[in-house]
């Protein structure tokens, strides 16, 4: 079979697809814009297994030579190279194709903040009390892998996982209702953690963000979750009649928890585990990396990587979850997102430090001006800006009166592009930079 990979991605993605087909032996030829010294080391190892390149360029004759093209979720479903192919698919959609998903209850998550913590904590709370679990999807996880982990436990008569956490992103949902023809799998469980304008630099406006959100509430799930404050928008743009549609605060006891673990206690509790079984699962789930992601402990400093949060909301969230006074890292590259919903974060701040970006100059620096906040920067790199912020994270250390943590917290609200490859190389490199300065702290 002949396969073209329609842009290779930075996340490992392309790679994964690539690697399963030339290990079928197809024929695997992958196009992108980029050059292959960008590309780097992935696109080398696929070329050294026999896949061909197509760098700086993408040609129609390939698109028309594919028996299938494997789209990237960030390349436009109206890209019109698309209509030159005979089939279009992705990763997920090729893993919902197969026959070995039968018998196995498909978790579907979404949401603008709080998907990616939530499907890990669900998967965790579900293998620590027997119930196997894997996940793919916008973690990172590609569909091709967990096909390759499915077609290898058939090949060896081994026992098939009980739930596949999927996590979708609104690009992923709507390329799967495209490819499956406007239709969606049937799934065991629908949910939305959150809903907040995100992506408007690519959507326009928040309604077609949450068009392309809605569409996965129109599988034929039995059970829609969802959070509290779209309960009622999503009962009137849901097929699904109502009974089926529960918001995570119906769930007894989810008050109690962490707001970032309701919906997985929700979730757990509507698959019928016990509620010591989740507690006690909880209590041992790690959180995931780049998203409140406590670093390293150094003396009173806590440093708290939360690179993932790119809009303004989450910094607005994770700053009120955060227990400490805290010196903030903040700014990037704009979304086409107001900054006001992060106000009440900069000004609990104890200094503000800006990375350097148009929704920096654009939307922060304007803001704090009004609100005359004081900031330093912007920096166009992560070391500038970790640097000003730990001198500041020193002085304010010299003059508190009680012995009390401070924070230094990475949450940019606003995305990483231009500056950093993508917002895991802005937190990795946030996460160098701590672990190195509390070395540094732990020594003197």
């Amino acid at each position: 079979m002949k396969i073209l990979i329609f842009g290779l991605g930075t996340l490992g993605g392309g790679f994964s697809a690539a690697k399963y087909f030339l290990d079928r032996q197809d024929e695997v030829r992958i196009t992108d814009l980029r050059s292959e010294a960008v590309l780097g080391t992935p696109l080398a190892i696929l070329k050294s297994h026999g896949a061909t390149a197509i760098v700086q360029e993408h040609r129609k004759e390939d698109f028309i030579w594919a028996d299938i093209v494997i789209k990237n979720p960030a390349v436009a479903a109206n890209n019109p190279l698309l209509e030159c192919a005979k089939r279009v698919e992705t990763d997920i959609t090729f893993l919902f194709s197969s026959a070995l998903l039968k018998g196995i209850d498909i978790i579907a998550i979404t949401g603008t903040k709080g998907k990616t913590t939530t499907a890990a904590a669900v998967s965790h709370v579900l293998n620590s009390n027997g119930h196997e679990a894997i996940q793919c999807g916008n973690m990172g996880i590609s569909g091709f892998s967990v096909l390759s982990d499915l077609q290898n436990r058939e090949k060896a008569n081994q026992a098939m996982p009980k739930y596949l956490v999927v996590e979708l992103s609104s690009w992923q949902i709507r390329d799967m209702y495209t490819v499956m023809g406007n239709s969606l799998p049937v799934f065991k469980m629908v949910v939305l953690t959150s809903l907040f304008p995100d992506h408007l630099n690519s959507y326009g406006d928040f309604d077609s963000y949450k068009k392309d959100k809605y569409l996965l509430l129109a599988s034929k799930s039995r059970q829609l979750l969802v959070s509290q404050e779209v309960y009622e928008e999503v009962k009137s743009n849901s097929a699904a009649g109502s009974e089926h549609i529960i918001s995570f605060d119906q769930i007894p006891g989810n008050k109690r928890l962490d707001v970032k673990f309701r919906p997985t206690w929700a979730i757990c509790r509507r698959l019928r585990l016990q509620s010591k079984e989740i507690l006690t699962a909880l209590g041992t789930f790690r959180g995931v990396p780049h998203r409140q992601e406590q670093v390293a402990v150094a003396g009173s400093v806590v440093f708290i990587n939360d690179s993932s949060a790119t809009i303004p909301e989450a910094v607005a969230f994770s700053t009120s979850a955060c227990p400490w006074q805290y010196v903030l890292i903040c700014g990037g590259t704009d979304k086409n997102l107001q900054a006001e919903p992060m106000a009440q974060a900069l000004k609990r701040a104890l200094s503000i430090h800006l990375l350097e970006g148009s929704f920096t100059r654009n939307k922060l620096i304007p803001l704090l001006e009004r609100e005359a906040i004081a900031f330093n920067g912007p920096f166009s790199n992560m070391k500038e800006a970790f640097d000003s912020a730990m001198d500041s994270m020193q002085n304010k250390l010299l003059k508190r009166v009680k012995k009390q943590n401070i924070a230094l917290m990475l949450s940019p609200g606003a995305a990483s592009f231009v500056y950093f490859k993508h917002e895991f190389d802005r937190g990795n490199q946030f996460r160098d930079l701590a672990l190195r300065a509390a070395s540094h702290f732990m020594r003197n």
